[in-house]
C-alpha cells in the first residue's frame, strides 16, 4: 500500500530517507532476594515488581530463610540459604525439586561440569561436592584455612585460601591436589582471564583486615601452565586512600579490561599490560557481576536501600540507575 511505513522489532526504517535505530527500549528483568523472606521477579525500566513472592506462588508455603546466593544452571535455580540448606529450584515454574542439607552454610556454588556442584565453606575451610543426577548424594572434603572463592575451568577447580595465602588447585573428579601457589595476603576473589591462560586473583588490603599494616588491596596475574605467579600490583589510585580500600568484587570481560569493585568506585584494569589502573565511577559497590549474555556490569551499591546500577561491559557507562527495596540480600539477572 503507497505511503505504508514497516516497523521492526530491533531496527526501524521510517516513511522518509532518514533511518532510525533502537525503538524499542532495553527491558531488564532479575530475580530479587529479599530478608523477608521471598524471591520476587523484577522488571526494569519502570521499578516494575513483577510477581511479588515467586516461591510461595510456586510451592504454597515460604521460603525457609532468606536466600544469600542464586544461581542458574542447567534449567535449575540454586538457592544457598544461611541454613546450611541448598535449594533447587525449577526454573520457570519455580517448584522446588530438593532442598539439601549442606554440612555448614555455603558461601558460593560452582558448576564444573553438567553433573557435578562444588560450594565452599569458608569459615570451616570445607568444600562440598554434590551429584546433581542424584543431588541426595553430597560429599565433604576439608581443606583447612579459610576459602575465599572457588573457580572451576577445563576440569580443574581452582581454590584460593585467605589464612594460608595459597591458590590450590584440584581435580574436579577425585579433589586431588594437583598444584599449589603462594599469593600475596589474603587472597579472596578469583576471576578467569578472557585468554583462558591465566587467573586473575584480588587480596585483601587493610581496609577489609584492620589487624594488618597499612596497605593496599592487590591485583594478581596468574599463569596457568605452568602455575606461576605473572605480575601483582597495588590498587593504588590517585586521590583515594588506598589502605583503606575494601574490596566488593572482580570481574573480567571478553574485551582487554578487568573490573574491580571497591568501597570507592570501579576501577578498571587493562589486561593487556597487567596494570593501568583507572577509577571509573565513583560508587559505593556492594556486589559486582559480569552479564555476558547481556555484556553488562551490574552493581548493586553498600547503600541503604540499595541501587541498582547496569553500565556497558566495555567502557562502564550507566545505562540504568534504580532503588530497589531495603531489606535485598541477593540479585540475579535473567537471560
Amino acid at each position: 500500500m503507497k505511503g505504508a511505513c514497516l516497523i521492526g522489532a530491533v531496527l526501524a526504517v521510517g516513511c522518509g530517507s532518514e533511518p532510525f535505530y533502537d525503538t524499542v527500549p532495553p527491558l531488564w528483568r532479575f530475580l530479587l532476594a529479599t530478608d523477608a523472606p521471598a524471591i520476587q521477579l523484577r522488571q526494569e525500566p519502570g521499578n516494575l515488581l513483577v510477581v511479588p513472592d515467586l516461591y510461595t506462588r510456586a510451592n504454597g508455603f515460604p521460603l525457609p530463610a532468606p536466600a544469600q546466593s542464586m544461581e542458574l544452571f542447567y534449567g535449575t535455580l540454586y538457592l544457598l540459604l544461611p541454613t546450611a540448606t541448598l535449594e533447587l529450584l525449577e526454573e520457570g515454574s519455580y517448584r522446588r525439586r530438593a532442598a539439601l542439607q549442606l554440612p555448614a552454610p555455603a558461601d558460593g556454588i560452582v558448576f564444573p561440569n553438567a553433573t557435578t556442584a562444588y560450594l565452599w565453606h569458608r569459615s570451616r575451610g570445607m568444600l562440598s561436592m554434590v551429584d546433581l543426577l542424584d543431588p541426595e548424594r553430597i560429599q565433604t572434603f576439608q581443606l583447612g584455612g579459610r576459602i575465599g572463592a572457588a573457580l572451576a575451568r577445563e576440569a580443574l577447580l581452582y581454590v584460593v585460601d585467605e589464612e594460608r595465602s595459597l591458590l590450590r588447585v584440584f581435580d574436579t573428579r577425585t579433589l586431588r591436589l594437583q598444584d599449589s601457589l603462594p599469593l600475596p595476603p589474603h587472597p579472596r576473589w578469583l576471576a578467569a582471564h578472557p585468554s583462558a591462560e591465566e587467573l586473575l586473583v584480588a587480596s585483601f588490603g587493610s581496609g577489609d583486615d584492620t589487624t594488618a599494616p597499612a596497605r593496599a588491596p592487590r591485583l594478581s596475574f596468574v599463569g596457568l601452565r605452568p602455575l606461576r605467579l605473572l605480575k601483582s600490583i597495588p590498587l593504588n589510585v590517585p586521590g583515594i586512600d588506598s589502605a583503606r580500600l575494601q574490596l566488593r568484587g572482580l570481574a573480567t570481560t571478553p574485551s582487554d579490561f578487568a573490573y574491580v569493585g571497591t568501597s570507592a568506585g570501579l576501577l578498571r584494569v587493562d589486561l593487556r599490560s597487567r596494570g593501568a589502573l583507572r577509577l571509573l565511577q565513583s560508587w559505593n559497590i556492594g556486589w559486582l557481576r559480569y552479564v555476558p549474555t547481556r555484556g553488562e556490569l551490574w552493581v548493586l551499591t553498600a547503600s541503604n536501600p540499595p541501587q541498582l546500577l547496569i553500565a556497558t561491559g566495555d567502557r562502564a557507562e550507566l545505562r540504568l540507575e534504580t532503588t530497589l527495596p531495603a531489606g535485598t540480600v541477593a540479585l540475579l539477572p535473567l537471560p
